[in-house]
């Protein structure tokens, strides 16, 4: 199995319970919500490009969260409409779908590393319910910057994410507006095994197409089984 077809590239973080426990249907129909919602992303963002798409869900789940729990009104039903969550309890929905989905990750046999930031600008205020919220139901960050001070800002930004991901992650942003007054920060670095897994040994160097135009030799894993294959049949680009 070549990896390097000169298609766009896809990864996507679809998390789902194990099969041989018994699942709780609420927790069934969160994962199946959200992976609804990354199918949904990835068809927005395909279709705009041909380049190699790079897809964390359970990231931007996380984020919009912790900013729905901030919105009220028809922010709130639209981001409700996003995230695929009509129809659920707004007021419990944040610390019930981000933690469902960092138990199935660590329950899968994955390293999760995680955090949520809020970054308010000196002299912004913020609700001290809000601020609680994020702190513990995500164990998220507080912190004001002063943004018109661009490079210091970025620079705080970009060492927390380094702790937060033991550097596997080591540039959130290059730069900011300096009128920038609320920033809402998040990232994820994730390790797992593959199922099946990959014989290092067969690994052997390939091309990748990171465009049209430009190929590169990479290290691939190659592995040869029978597999199911899908089509995504409303998928704009195979239009």
């Amino acid at each position: 199995m070549n990896l390097s077809a000169p298609l766009p590239l896809v990864l996507l973080l679809f998390l789902s319970p194990a099969s041989s426990q018994t699942v709780n249907p609420s927790v069934e129909d969160l994962t199946n919500r959200n992976s609804d919602f990354a199918t949904r992303l990835y068809r927005v963002v395909a279709s705009r490009t041909d380049e190699n798409v790079f897809l964390s869900p359970f990231t931007l789940s996380a984020g919009l969260m912790a900013l729905l729990s901030a919105s009220n009104g028809p922010t709130q039903d639209q981001l409700l409409q996003g995230l695929t969550l009509t129809g659920l309890d707004p007021q419990t929905l944040p610390g019930n779908l981000f933690q469902t989905l960092r138990t199935i990750v660590l329950q899968g046999g994955g390293n999760l590393q995680q955090g949520v930031a809020i970054l308010p600008a000196q002299g912004f205020q913020l609700s001290p319910s809000y601020l609680d919220l994020v702190q513990t139901k995500f164990g998220g960050h507080a912190e004001n910057l002063v943004y018109t001070a661009p490079q210091e800002a970025v620079d705080i930004i970009n060492r927390w994410v380094q702790q937060q991901t033991s550097d596997q992650v080591r540039e959130l942003v290059t730069n900011l507006d300096p009128q920038t007054q609320l920033l809402l920060a998040t990232a994820a670095s994730y390790q797992t095994q593959f199922t099946p897994y990959f014989n290092a040994s067969l690994s052997q160097d390939e091309r990748f197409y990171v465009d049209k135009y430009h190929v590169v030799m990479v290290t691939m894993m190659f592995r040869a089984d029978k597999y199911f294959l899908a089509y995504d049949l409303v998928d704009p680009t195979k239009k």
